[in-house]
């Protein structure tokens, strides 16, 4: 009976994932076809009495034994038919549910990608570089201003201390006007094509009147290099 429940049941399972889902599973086929093999053996292998019996072995049983095989006979049919039954409704209800599965895979699909993209969004909003929490002096404005006429940029990434020493040296306000570009792939609003395409070789790395000044620098070291730079245009 068990066997013939798993056979049946594994048909009925085989037939929805071609028929309905139209899909393929090695392992599901391979498990059908062994539940069918049990099934046949218990069938035709001489599990249940048959009527096939040689007759020699009646011969010398009394009609209370026959009777006995003839029962055993009619359960193990019974048990077999009521396993084909039970696998049937079984199958059926996972058929009629199969319909409401699939109709809502689109949005439970659409749903799992929003819910991904929101948290990588998440993720790169916590790698955004740590506040500024200096105020800039007038000589950090003055060399801020002078910064942007030579097209300066500051190349960093969100996890370098260097970096946010660097701007807590020129200040929050200095620091406004100042273009910043995050190189590392996994920080908030990366750039790192870019930093590649720049050649930056570390952080931080200043980028003056178009050359590579890497390093961190103070304010008096900056307004060096930015006289330098103007002096030479």
């Amino acid at each position: 009976g068990v066997t013939t429940l798993m056979a049946s049941f594994s048909v009925y399972l085989v037939s929805l994932i071609i028929g309905v889902l139209h899909a393929s599973c090695l392992f599901c086929f391979l498990s059908a076809g062994l539940s069918v093999s049990l099934a046949g053996l218990s069938w035709f292998g001489g599990m249940l009495p048959g009527s096939s019996l040689n007759e020699e072995l009646y011969k010398g049983m009394d009609g209370n034994v026959l009777s006995d095989i003839s029962e055993l006979r009619k359960n193990g049919m019974t048990v077999g038919a009521s396993s084909v039954g039970l696998a049937t409704v079984m199958a059926l209800g996972i058929f009629l549910t199969v319909d409401d599965s699939t109709s809502t895979m689109p949005s439970a699909a659409s749903s799992g990608t929003l819910l991904a993209s929101t948290s990588k969004t998440a993720r790169f909003e916590e790698n955004a570089p740590p506040a500024i929490t200096t105020t800039s002096s007038k000589a950090a404005l003055a060399l801020a201003a002078d910064l942007n006429s030579l097209d300066a940029r500051m190349f960093g990434a969100f996890w370098c201390s260097h970096c946010y020493d660097q701007k807590q040296a020129l200040g929050y306000e200095a620091m406004q006007t100042i273009p910043y570009i995050e190189c590392d792939r996994e920080g908030f609003n990366s750039k790192r094509d870019f930093c590649k395409e720049k050649d930056v070789p570390g952080y931080p790395t200043w980028e003056i009147g178009g050359k590579l000044f890497p390093g961190e620098r103070s304010v008096d070291e900056l307004r060096e290099m930015v006289d330098e730079v103007m002096s030479s245009k």
